[in-house]
């Protein structure tokens, strides 16, 4: 009898042979198919890697891990790395004494570039099956690398010497020449320690490159024993009491210096060259003891200048070159007339720096003749007279060249004390309050006017507020810092001097040069457009109401046309016109507070007390009658 399932199918074990066979083959296809997953999935991602340029995970350059960056990114990171190691200091150490430098002290840096290539590199250059078994072992494990270095050895070299007297104690000693009381004698050589250069690089190069610059650098000494050539030790006390056998002697153009013995024994070093023991004077101490000689025996440069004479002639002062010593050519020097039987040798005197304006170059200007010249006069021994005289000062000797274009602020710079400018009263918001360098626009009243006569290009200019009797009407001009200013343009083919004097009442600036015989004339139109003064009020107590008391008398406002003509050696004109306006001043009077009007400054909106009625005479009394008897 057969029997079914309840789903109506023969039971698994009555199923045929073959059907049974494909299910076990399905699931163990499926079951080797997950067991591999993991697999293609990590083959697939080392593909990803083995194709880009991702460094490969756990790798590490200088302590800086960068496992997973692009190669942008580690070199980033690595610029960042560089920055941090090379102030970093080491701590070097040498038989329990220790000295700290930093990297880039010892000429040690990272080689970034370098560096990049090589991280990048790693897991990429071996065969498919060792790169794809690294970065299989990358996933879990870190992978330091050394950082490729710049080293500069001489600077790592001289680096040490410097740090030797802080780690060694017995350093060798080549042999040399001790001076005592002015007496040579000679000391021997003897043996003693040195740093061993090339493991010092080594262990280094290798803190810096891994960047364990926090863990100490041990580093190892040698011994060595200084040999010298036979002789040369005798031979150079010979040639040091030769030299402190008296004072040595350097002359040249007037110039003297001169050293004694002893201090000449305070200079002499000996050093080890090869095998010989040669004697030289110490640079450092030799530069310490020059510095006080310099002052006396240097000079800087001079430009050639003008002075010129009471006829007004100017004419060319030659320029000369600055005299400066060279410290290295007056050691040779030195020692050379040590050496020589009387001590004495030529001052080596250099000829630097160059003057900025030589006298060629001074004669070029063509700085010929007068070419404009004025005059103001002030009362004397005022405060803004100190002012006036300092920036003649300042500006006496300037040269101009053709088609420069100056700016007297430029020149002078701010008015302070510090730079020799004085309180004085001076304008300022149409006030006269006192201020550092007051009184200056009469020192630029008179600049602008030897300018504008003489026909020279003037740029910028400001003339006064108010007009000052002082001062030519139309033509003067005001300073202030940084505004206003006066600038002019040398418009002409020559140079411009200028020159100021000055005496108690006066001040005159004369310029130099050669206009191409350009002529100027100028005029001033009459007073136009007048403003009447305004009445200003002021309030004061002590004045009875029905009187005044004038502080300030006022001054009218108004207009005036400056004109120039300049007419140039070709027949050409130009012809210029400005209208110049000077505001009105206000009459100021004090009157007593019940005078000011209403909502006037000052006004208390008292009433002014009545004034009190003159008396009256009395009609005379007529005579009495007489009495009766």
């Amino acid at each position: 009898m057969q029997i079914e399932s309840e789903s109506g199918k023969p039971p698994a074990k009555e199923r045929p042979l073959s059907q049974q066979k494909r299910v076990i083959s399905l699931g163990r296809a499926i079951g080797v198919g997950l067991a591999c997953l993991p697999l293609l999935l990590l083959a697939l991602s080392f593909a990803r890697f083995a194709g880009g340029q991702r460094v490969l995970s756990g790798v590490s350059l200088a302590g800086v891990n960068l496992g997973g960056l692009t190669a942008d990114a580690a070199k980033q990171r690595l610029d960042e790395r560089a920055r941090v190691l090379s102030r970093e200091p080491l701590q070097l150490t040498l038989a329990g004494k220790s000295a700290r430098v930093s990297a880039s002290e010892l000429g040690i840096e990272l080689g970034v570039a370098e560096s990049v290539s090589r991280a990048v590199s790693v897991g990429r250059q071996a065969g498919a099956l060792p790169n794809a078994l690294r970065y299989v072992r990358s996933l879990w494990s870190t992978e330091p690398l050394a950082a490729a270095l710049r080293v500069d050895r001489p600077r790592f070299e001289a680096a040490l010497v410097k740090l030797e007297p802080t780690l060694i104690d017995d350093p060798p000693f080549a042999g040399g020449v001790a001076i005592e009381r002015g007496v040579p004698r000679a000391v021997p050589a003897r043996a003693g320690r040195k740093i061993a250069v090339d493991a010092a690089l080594q262990r280094c190069s290798d803190a810096v490159a891994l960047g364990r610059t926090n863990a100490p650098v041990e580093l190892s000494a040698r011994t060595l024993t200084p040999v010298l050539a036979p002789g040369t030790l005798e031979r150079a006390v010979v040639i040091a009491a030769r030299a402190l056998a008296g004072p040595v002697t350097l002359e040249a153009a007037g110039r003297r210096l001169e050293m004694t013995p002893t201090e000449l024994g305070e200079l002499l070093q000996s050093k080890l060259h090869g095998r010989e023991l040669e004697l030289e004077l110490d640079a450092e101490r030799l530069e310490t003891w020059l510095s006080e000689k310099r002052p006396s025996l240097e000079a800087p440069a001079r430009d050639a200048g003008y002075e010129v004479s009471a006829q007004d002639q100017p004419r060319v002062v030659p320029g000369e070159a600055g005299v400066k010593l060279v410290s290295a050519d007056v050691a040779q020097a030195l020692w050379r007339a040590a050496q020589a039987p009387e001590h004495h040798a030529e001052l080596p005197l250099t000829r630097e720096p160059a003057p900025a304006r030589s006298t060629e170059q001074a004669e070029k200007l063509g700085i010929k003749q007068l070419v404009g010249s004025f005059t103001t006069r002030h009362p004397c021994c005022q405060p803004r007279v100190d002012n006036i005289h300092r920036i003649a000062t300042l500006l006496d000797g300037l040269v101009v060249e053709p088609g420069q274009t100056v700016s007297v602020n430029a020149i002078v710079g701010p008015r302070t004390q510090k730079n020799g400018f004085v309180l004085a009263p001076s304008i300022e918001d149409g006030e006269m309050v006192d201020s550092v360098g007051g009184g200056v626009s009469q020192f630029a009243t008179t600049f602008f006017n030897a300018l504008f006569h003489a026909g020279y290009d003037i740029i910028e200019r400001q003339p006064h507020t108010y007009w000052f009797p002082r001062y030519p009407m139309g033509h003067d001009a005001t300073l202030g810092f940084p505004r206003p200013d006066i600038v002019f343009k040398n418009d002409s083919a020559a140079g411009i001097l200028v020159k100021t004097s000055f005496t108690k009442t006066t001040i005159t600036v004369k310029l130099y040069g050669d206009t191409g015989g350009r002529r100027v004339t100028s005029s001033v139109s009459e007073r136009r457009d007048i403003v009447q003064p305004a009445l200003e009020l002021l309030p004061n107590r002590e004045v009875p109401p029905d009187e005044e008391k004038v502080k300030e008398g006022g001054m009218i406002g108004w207009s005036v046309i400056a004109s120039r003509s300049v007419v140039f050696a070709d027949g050409t004109k130009k012809e210029e016109k400005r209208k110049v306006t000077y505001k009105p001043k206000a009459r100021r009077v004090e009157v007593h507070p019940c005078k000011i009007p209403k909502g006037e400054p000052g006004a208390t909106g008292e009433r002014c007390p009545e004034p009190e009625p003159e008396p009256t005479e009395e009609p005379a009394a007529s005579e009495a009658a007489p009495s009766s008897p």
